[in-house]
């Protein structure tokens, strides 16, 4: 009986260590990709870019990896992907550190598309900045909203400019770096 045991033991040990193994290589197969196709996004090497993000979502398919290649879609002017993939960006996750681009590039799209729902869009990204209590300049995006008339030249680079501002900011307290939240709250717990 106990060399049965002792059989069941090392098989689990064995299988665990395995299963460790598996997920610890996906995991660096996943930060390897959205790290290039972050760095390649800012290089304005779009289809690159959407090499990565594509790679990393296949991995392991979640509200940034999708965030980021929708934004990278939307910024070669592939309007129907960047929607399909900002949707299922939302759909996914609803309470991460790529919300705020979810949203903002959520407005673009819609509002690129003179879809109606493009202002409220625009509105709801407002009002989850206000929610989160950033530091962000919005007067010029609440008067787009309240004259119903989008300038896509000032909010475009507006929307990436915030959008990467925060997730580089919770990275940073998320490691313990200083920043804007360890300021603002402490280190992180």
């Amino acid at each position: 009986m106990t060399r049965n045991v002792k059989r069941i033991a090392i098989s689990i040990v064995v299988l665990s260590t395995l299963i460790l193994v598996s997920c610890s290589a996906k995991y660096a197969a996943y930060s390897n990709e959205m790290f290039t196709g972050k760095k390649l996004l800012q290089e304005k090497e779009y289809e690159k870019a959407k090499e990565y993000f594509a790679q990393a979502s296949n991995v392991q398919q979640d509200s940034a990896s999708l965030a980021l290649l929708g934004t990278t879609y939307y910024k070669m002017g592939d309007i129907a992907n960047a929607e399909r993939t900002i949707r299922e960006a939302e759909r996914i996750d609803k309470n991460s550190n790529y919300l705020l681009r979810i949203l903002g590039y959520k407005s673009l799209i819609l509002l690129k598309q003179d879809k109606p729902e493009g202002i409220n869009a625009l509105r709801q990204y407002v009002d989850y900045v206000k929610q989160l209590g950033l530091p962000l300049e919005m007067r010029d995006i609440e008067m787009m909203i309240r004259k119903n008339t989008v300038d896509f030249a000032v909010l475009d680079p507006k929307i990436e400019e915030q959008a990467t501002w925060y997730e580089d900011e919770m990275e940073r307290w998320e490691n313990g770096e200083p920043g804007y939240f360890s300021e603002k709250y402490g280190r992180r717990p």
